[in-house]
């Protein structure tokens, strides 16, 4: 059945066979089709769909294309619309054109027309720039307008033209051409606007405007304007002492992810509470490609023989790729930390403003957790996913974490040269990377990896020490009583429970009570009968305490009198039941689950002080030689169980 016999309501697409639909789309066609690569409107609004994540990526393209071409300063001026132009309900921040002016040479004759096809660049054999492909201005200003114009000239006595590409004005079918350019007595109202009040006068330059740009990742002008300043600052940190960068009247200012460069925003000095540098190395490399396969190898040369015999082969490409691994402290990219607990037990965090240093680090590091790829000055993309498969590290590719505890706090940064670009698989929008297996296998080889996990292992420490200074304050403050104290000294008001200790016990109970009298008058210099008397209201508020030792190798905790008038439960902060388990019920929101450990403990520890004789020796050898041998054997294995199963692990902020 052709398609001209269908019945209308049989025309659906849904309802057509293959072979209907291809008539259908044959039948669309004029006469006169010639069959071009590149097929009319359609093609295009297929291109409109490039991977562009936000209008900041897009806008890369145009200013990579300023500074390749040799500008020193580039403006991108947002157009509000007046108050005839705004619509019903559109504020006045709106955005309602792009334009991005620079002072490089500008284009002579037919460039400007030739620059808005795709492929019409300048750059292709020039493998050491920035840009090669010649997609850049029609892919990324058709993503994010249907009408882009490009205006320039190469002298100040040469008149500006003007290139138009405007989907509208495309046809359905057919070959897609560039109108030709014209020349033009003014430029747009809010370009010439802005450089009259900017006092800036070009010679030559180009000037390409984005015409009710219907794709902004941002319709308000302040919002897009921090989404760019950010994103530039980033992206072109290693470029901004060779040009001048401007958003909306403000100045991009550099922005390491890795907080390392001094002249950049945010920046805090190791001594000062700032991020620590432990990797930092060139790898030279060697770059080759099969004859026979296609297949790529990427080899790491390690002496100076190796080096010169590498350059001596015709086919190869010898470059260098330069590694940094930085940490940064507790609290430095945070929208806040613990500090400890307020009179209820309820954990009491540090907010940080939304405009705080450690707030804007931290949104930083959100957007680049993992590792950052620079080429030739430019940063492409960063990678959260490192190859962590069993597979994997079989194939000599690395033992690498997975980016979910700490990742947030640490960062990689690979810099490279465009001599490199099939290694590290550059797109040809320069949004993208996607390494080799060999690159993997270089890095491990420079032991990049491990070097990562000892910085993930570090932040897991430095979390640690924090947790267990809080359990430390929480429960050692004599002023704040610990409700499982507060609850072991009912519990024996209850059952009536104030039998005397034995002989043994009573005189252990002596000695410390005398010991700590000692220690008082010594620290403070009072009397002593002011200072016993001191010690005794204090066992009176507090009968029961927990507090903490550290003895490497030594029981998961001891029972002991304190003072002497206490019972105490003795926490060894150095054996894992209280590094692997007690620091980690400390985090939970309530510190109800704590406060149950602490009175378990505080039984075991009344039941061991009411012993004396075989009893006594038979408690001791079974906490010593039995019970904490078997904790900690026990805790360790769960804990490398644990950190090997990313479903176990946490993210940090």
């Amino acid at each position: 059945m052709s398609v001209e016999t269908l019945e209308p309501e049989a025309m659906d697409p849904k309802l057509l066979t293959e072979v209907e639909r291809q008539e259908a789309v044959l039948a669309e066609l004029p006469e006169d089709y010639e069959f071009p690569l590149f097929d009319g409107r359609q093609a295009i609004e297929s291109q409109r769909k490039s991977a562009y994540k936000n209008t900041a990526r897009a806008a890369r393209e145009i200013i990579d294309n300023a500074f390749e071409a040799g500008a020193k300063d580039v403006w991108v001026v947002f157009k509000r619309p007046t108050e005839q132009e705004r619509a019903k309900h559109e504020r006045r921040d709106a955005v309602s054109a792009v334009a991005f002016i620079d002072d490089g040479p500008g284009m002579m004759k037919d460039m400007a027309r030739y620059a808005l096809a795709w492929g019409g660049g300048t750059h292709f054999d020039d493998p050491t720039g920035i840009g090669r492909f010649g997609f850049g201005l029609p892919n990324s200003s058709i993503n994010q307008t249907r009408r882009v114009e490009v205006y320039t000239r190469t002298g100040a006595k040469q008149p500006w033209t003007r290139a138009v590409l405007d989907i509208n004005n495309v046809k359905q079918h057919g070959l897609v051409t560039v109108p030709p350019e014209e020349e033009v007595s003014e430029l747009p109202a809010f370009v010439t606007e802005y450089m009259k009040k900017n006092r800036i006068t070009l010679k030559s330059g180009t000037i390409v405007v984005w015409e009710k740009p219907d794709k902004l990742s941002a319709r308000s002008a302040s919002t897009l304007r921090g989404q760019m300043l950010d994103d530039f600052g980033v992206v072109y940190r290693y470029m901004l002492d060779d040009f001048r960068l401007v958003v909306d009247g403000v100045a991009v200012q550099k922005v390491d992810p890795l907080f390392l460069m001094e002249d950049a925003r945010y920046y805090k000095s190791e001594k000062d509470g700032g991020p620590w540098c432990k990797f930092d190395k060139q790898l030279i490399v060697k770059y080759h490609k099969d004859e026979e396969t296609g297949s790529q190898h990427l080899e790491l040369l390690l002496s100076g023989p190796e080096v010169q015999a590498a350059r001596q082969d015709p086919k190869a490409v010898v470059d260098v790729i330069s590694i940094k691994v930085a940490g940064f402290p507790y609290g430095f990219a945070a929208e806040s930390i613990r500090t400890g607990y307020d009179d209820q037990g309820e954990e009491v965090r540090k907010h940080f403003s939304k405009d705080s240093d450690e707030n804007k680090r931290l949104q930083i590091r959100k957007k680049r957790r993992g590792m950052s790829f620079v080429r030739a000055k430019r940063e492409i993309d960063t990678l959260d996913v490192f190859p962590t498969l069993i597979s994997d590290k079989a194939n000599d590719m690395g033992d690498w974490p997975v980016l979910q505890s700490y990742a947030l706090h640490w960062g990689i940064e690979v810099r490279f040269g465009p001599k490199l670009d099939e290694v590290f698989g550059i797109g040809n929008d320069k949004q993208t990377v996607s390494p080799i297996e060999d690159f993997w296998r270089i890095l491990a080889k420079a032991e990049v990896d491990k070097a990562v996990q000892a910085e993930e292992k570090n932040q897991r420490g430095m979390r640690k020490k924090d947790e267990e200074k809080r359990a430390r304050k929480e429960v050692e403050n004599p002023d704040q009583p610990n409700p499982a104290t507060d609850a072991a000294a009912a519990a024996d008001a209850v059952l009536g429970d104030n039998q005397p200790l034995p002989e043994e016990r009573a005189t252990e109970a002596k000695k410390d009570f005398e010991k700590a009298v000692d220690e008082k008058v010594k620290e403070t210099g009072k009397p002593r009968d002011v200072v016993e008397e001191a010690l005794q209201e204090e066992a009176q508020r507090k009968k029961y305490a927990i507090k903490f030792f550290n003895s490497e190798g030594g029981v998961f905790y001891k029972p002991g009198f304190g003072n002497g008038l206490q019972r105490v439960a003795w926490i060894n902060t150095d054996h894992p039941f209280f590094k692997v388990f007690y620091t980690e019920i400390s985090k939970c929101g309530s510190p109800r689950a704590r406060q149950v450990v602490d009175l378990l403990l505080l039984a075991l520890a009344k039941a061991e002080l009411q012993t004396e004789g075989v009893n006594k020796l038979f408690y001791e050898n079974h906490r010593e030689a039995h019970w904490s041998t078997f904790l900690k054997l026990g805790l360790t294995i769960l804990e490398d169980l644990q950190q090997g199963d990313p479903s176990e692990q946490q993210e940090e902020l």
